[in-house]
Protein backbone atom coordinates (compact mmCIF):
# COMPACT_ATOMS: atom_id res chain seq x y z
CA UNK A 1 0.00 0.00 0.00
CA UNK A 2 1.43 3.36 -1.02
CA UNK A 3 1.70 6.49 1.08
CA UNK A 4 -1.73 7.69 2.20
CA UNK A 5 -3.56 5.05 0.12
CA UNK A 6 -5.67 4.33 3.18
CA UNK A 7 -7.16 7.81 2.95
CA UNK A 8 -8.72 7.03 -0.40
CA UNK A 9 -10.07 3.53 0.09
CA UNK A 10 -13.72 4.44 -0.41
CA UNK A 11 -15.42 4.30 -3.79
CA UNK A 12 -16.15 7.64 -5.40
CA UNK A 13 -19.64 8.68 -6.38
CA UNK A 14 -20.23 7.62 -9.99
CA UNK A 15 -21.67 10.96 -11.05
CA UNK A 16 -18.63 12.74 -9.59
CA UNK A 17 -16.27 10.47 -11.56
CA UNK A 18 -18.09 11.27 -14.77
CA UNK A 19 -17.87 15.00 -14.06
CA UNK A 20 -14.18 14.87 -13.20
CA UNK A 21 -13.39 12.72 -16.23
CA UNK A 22 -15.07 15.08 -18.66
CA UNK A 23 -12.47 16.27 -21.20
CA UNK A 24 -11.90 20.00 -21.32
CA UNK A 25 -12.45 19.75 -25.07
CA UNK A 26 -16.11 19.09 -24.33
CA UNK A 27 -16.33 21.99 -21.89
CA UNK A 28 -14.38 24.52 -23.92
CA UNK A 29 -14.74 23.71 -27.59
CA UNK A 30 -11.94 26.02 -28.69
CA UNK A 31 -9.26 23.85 -27.07
CA UNK A 32 -7.64 21.19 -29.21
CA UNK A 33 -5.91 19.12 -26.51
CA UNK A 34 -7.66 16.28 -24.72
CA UNK A 35 -7.08 16.75 -21.02
CA UNK A 36 -8.72 14.56 -18.42
CA UNK A 37 -9.80 17.05 -15.76
CA UNK A 38 -10.00 14.53 -12.95
CA UNK A 39 -6.43 13.33 -13.43
CA UNK A 40 -4.79 16.66 -14.27
CA UNK A 41 -5.48 18.90 -11.27
CA UNK A 42 -2.67 19.35 -8.74
CA UNK A 43 -1.95 21.56 -5.72
CA UNK A 44 0.94 24.01 -5.83
CA UNK A 45 2.39 26.30 -3.18
CA UNK A 46 2.76 29.94 -4.10
CA UNK A 47 4.00 33.06 -2.41
CA UNK A 48 1.13 35.23 -1.29
CA UNK A 49 2.83 37.99 -3.31
CA UNK A 50 2.78 36.00 -6.55
CA UNK A 51 1.88 38.57 -9.24
CA UNK A 52 -0.61 36.21 -10.90
CA UNK A 53 -2.64 36.00 -7.70
CA UNK A 54 -2.70 39.78 -7.39
CA UNK A 55 -3.51 40.40 -11.06
CA UNK A 56 -6.48 38.02 -10.99
CA UNK A 57 -7.87 39.20 -7.64
CA UNK A 58 -10.33 41.80 -8.94
CA UNK A 59 -11.38 40.16 -12.19
CA UNK A 60 -11.35 36.36 -11.94
CA UNK A 61 -9.83 35.35 -8.57
CA UNK A 62 -7.62 32.27 -8.49
CA UNK A 63 -8.57 29.41 -6.20
CA UNK A 64 -6.42 30.06 -3.14
CA UNK A 65 -6.28 28.41 0.30
CA UNK A 66 -4.13 29.84 3.12
CA UNK A 67 -1.27 27.59 4.28
CA UNK A 68 0.99 29.69 6.51
CA UNK A 69 2.40 33.21 6.76
CA UNK A 70 3.50 34.27 3.28
CA UNK A 71 2.42 31.15 1.40
CA UNK A 72 -0.84 29.79 0.01
CA UNK A 73 -2.08 26.72 -1.83
CA UNK A 74 -3.25 27.21 -5.40
CA UNK A 75 -4.45 24.65 -7.94
CA UNK A 76 -3.25 24.05 -11.47
CA UNK A 77 -4.43 22.11 -14.48
CA UNK A 78 -1.62 20.19 -16.15
CA UNK A 79 -2.05 20.93 -19.86
CA UNK A 80 0.93 18.79 -20.88
CA UNK A 81 3.28 21.55 -22.01
CA UNK A 82 2.16 24.17 -19.49
CA UNK A 83 0.06 24.70 -16.37
CA UNK A 84 -3.14 26.69 -16.11
CA UNK A 85 -3.95 28.27 -12.75
CA UNK A 86 -7.49 27.41 -11.69
CA UNK A 87 -9.84 30.28 -10.95
CA UNK A 88 -13.45 30.90 -10.03
CA UNK A 89 -14.45 30.67 -13.68
CA UNK A 90 -13.13 27.10 -13.83
CA UNK A 91 -15.56 26.07 -11.12
CA UNK A 92 -18.41 27.31 -13.29
CA UNK A 93 -17.02 25.75 -16.48
CA UNK A 94 -16.35 22.37 -14.87
CA UNK A 95 -19.48 22.34 -12.70
CA UNK A 96 -17.33 21.61 -9.64
CA UNK A 97 -16.99 23.05 -6.14
CA UNK A 98 -13.78 24.18 -4.48
CA UNK A 99 -14.02 21.11 -2.24
CA UNK A 100 -14.11 18.89 -5.33
CA UNK A 101 -10.93 20.58 -6.56
CA UNK A 102 -9.20 20.16 -3.20
CA UNK A 103 -10.03 16.45 -2.96
CA UNK A 104 -9.04 15.64 -6.53
CA UNK A 105 -5.83 17.66 -6.33
CA UNK A 106 -4.82 15.85 -3.15
CA UNK A 107 -5.64 12.45 -4.63
CA UNK A 108 -3.63 13.14 -7.78
CA UNK A 109 -0.66 14.44 -5.83
CA UNK A 110 -0.72 11.44 -3.48
CA UNK A 111 -0.63 9.18 -6.54
CA UNK A 112 2.38 11.11 -7.81
CA UNK A 113 4.14 10.76 -4.44
CA UNK A 114 3.34 7.05 -4.31
CA UNK A 115 4.76 6.57 -7.80
CA UNK A 116 8.07 8.30 -7.24
CA UNK A 117 9.22 10.06 -4.07
CA UNK A 118 12.91 10.14 -3.22
CA UNK A 119 14.62 11.60 -0.16
CA UNK A 120 18.21 12.71 -0.69
CA UNK A 121 20.88 13.70 1.80
CA UNK A 122 22.48 17.14 1.58
CA UNK A 123 25.89 16.74 3.24
CA UNK A 124 28.25 19.73 3.53
CA UNK A 125 30.59 18.22 6.11
CA UNK A 126 33.58 18.36 3.73
CA UNK A 127 33.28 22.14 3.58
CA UNK A 128 32.39 22.43 7.26
CA UNK A 129 33.28 19.50 9.56
CA UNK A 130 30.71 20.73 12.11
CA UNK A 131 27.83 20.58 9.62
CA UNK A 132 25.25 17.83 9.90
CA UNK A 133 23.24 16.67 6.87
CA UNK A 134 19.76 17.84 6.04
CA UNK A 135 17.36 16.38 3.50
CA UNK A 136 15.97 17.09 0.05
CA UNK A 137 12.76 15.75 -1.46
CA UNK A 138 12.48 14.84 -5.14
CA UNK A 139 9.02 14.00 -6.49
CA UNK A 140 8.47 16.20 -9.51
CA UNK A 141 10.30 19.40 -10.35
CA UNK A 142 6.98 21.20 -10.57
CA UNK A 143 5.51 19.98 -7.30
CA UNK A 144 8.25 19.29 -4.72
CA UNK A 145 7.13 22.09 -2.33
CA UNK A 146 3.58 20.69 -2.45
CA UNK A 147 4.73 17.90 -0.14
CA UNK A 148 4.10 20.35 2.71
CA UNK A 149 0.41 19.56 2.16
CA UNK A 150 0.63 15.83 2.94
CA UNK A 151 0.27 15.44 6.70
CA UNK A 152 0.95 11.71 6.66
CA UNK A 153 4.44 12.21 5.21
CA UNK A 154 5.47 14.60 7.98
CA UNK A 155 3.93 12.54 10.76
CA UNK A 156 5.53 9.27 9.66
CA UNK A 157 8.24 9.23 6.98
CA UNK A 158 9.90 12.56 7.81
CA UNK A 159 9.97 11.83 11.54
CA UNK A 160 11.49 8.41 10.87
CA UNK A 161 14.17 9.93 8.62
CA UNK A 162 15.11 12.76 10.99
CA UNK A 163 14.28 11.07 14.30
CA UNK A 164 12.79 14.45 15.21
CA UNK A 165 9.55 15.67 16.76
CA UNK A 166 9.69 19.16 15.22
CA UNK A 167 10.73 19.40 11.58
CA UNK A 168 11.75 22.55 9.72
CA UNK A 169 11.20 23.09 6.01
CA UNK A 170 12.52 25.54 3.43
CA UNK A 171 11.07 25.95 -0.07
CA UNK A 172 13.41 28.43 -1.78
CA UNK A 173 12.28 27.65 -5.32
CA UNK A 174 9.30 26.11 -7.08
CA UNK A 175 11.28 22.90 -7.57
CA UNK A 176 12.96 22.60 -4.15
CA UNK A 177 12.03 21.40 -0.67
CA UNK A 178 14.58 20.88 2.11
CA UNK A 179 13.88 19.67 5.64
CA UNK A 180 15.74 19.07 8.88
CA UNK A 181 15.37 18.52 12.61
CA UNK A 182 14.90 22.05 13.95
CA UNK A 183 16.60 21.12 17.22
CA UNK A 184 19.68 19.67 15.52
CA UNK A 185 21.33 23.06 15.15
CA UNK A 186 24.29 21.86 13.07
CA UNK A 187 21.79 20.64 10.46
CA UNK A 188 19.20 23.42 10.74
CA UNK A 189 21.82 26.18 10.59
CA UNK A 190 23.37 24.60 7.51
CA UNK A 191 20.06 24.22 5.70
CA UNK A 192 18.84 27.80 6.06
CA UNK A 193 21.75 29.65 4.37
CA UNK A 194 21.89 27.01 1.63
CA UNK A 195 18.19 27.61 0.98
CA UNK A 196 18.70 31.39 0.94
CA UNK A 197 21.47 31.00 -1.65
CA UNK A 198 19.21 28.75 -3.72
CA UNK A 199 16.47 31.37 -3.55
CA UNK A 200 18.81 34.09 -4.81
CA UNK A 201 20.08 31.84 -7.61
CA UNK A 202 16.56 30.98 -8.74
CA UNK A 203 15.40 34.59 -9.14
CA UNK A 204 16.94 34.90 -12.60
CA UNK A 205 15.16 31.70 -13.66
CA UNK A 206 11.81 33.03 -12.50
CA UNK A 207 11.23 30.13 -10.09
CA UNK A 208 12.05 31.74 -6.73
CA UNK A 209 9.45 30.91 -4.08
CA UNK A 210 10.34 32.15 -0.59
CA UNK A 211 13.25 32.70 1.79
CA UNK A 212 11.02 31.81 4.72
CA UNK A 213 11.62 28.81 6.93
CA UNK A 214 8.65 26.97 8.44
CA UNK A 215 8.39 24.40 11.18
CA UNK A 216 5.63 21.89 11.78
CA UNK A 217 3.92 21.75 15.16
CA UNK A 218 0.55 20.24 16.11
CA UNK A 219 -0.21 19.57 12.46
CA UNK A 220 0.34 23.16 11.32
CA UNK A 221 3.14 25.03 9.54
CA UNK A 222 4.46 28.00 11.51
CA UNK A 223 6.75 30.71 10.19
CA UNK A 224 10.17 30.58 11.85
CA UNK A 225 10.92 34.06 13.16
CA UNK A 226 14.48 33.41 14.37
CA UNK A 227 13.70 35.17 17.65
CA UNK A 228 14.62 34.11 21.21
CA UNK A 229 11.00 34.58 22.23
CA UNK A 230 9.73 32.09 19.65
CA UNK A 231 12.46 29.61 20.48
CA UNK A 232 11.30 29.62 24.10
CA UNK A 233 7.56 29.77 23.45
CA UNK A 234 7.60 26.95 20.90
CA UNK A 235 10.13 24.79 22.81
CA UNK A 236 12.56 24.81 19.90
CA UNK A 237 15.73 24.50 21.96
Amino acid sequence: MGLLDKLFGKKENKSKIQSLNTPISEIKKDREEYINVGQSIFPVIKSIDDPRIKMAANNNPLLVDPLSDGIVTCYVLDMGDNFEMLSQSHLENFGLSIEDIRQVAQRNFINKVNADCKIGIMDFSEQNPLAKPFYKVDIDANFNPSLMLLDEFWETTAKEVTNAEIIAVTIPAKNLLFFSDIKLMESFRTMRPVAENMYDASISEGIALTKNTYFRKNGKWILFLNSPEQMVDEDLY
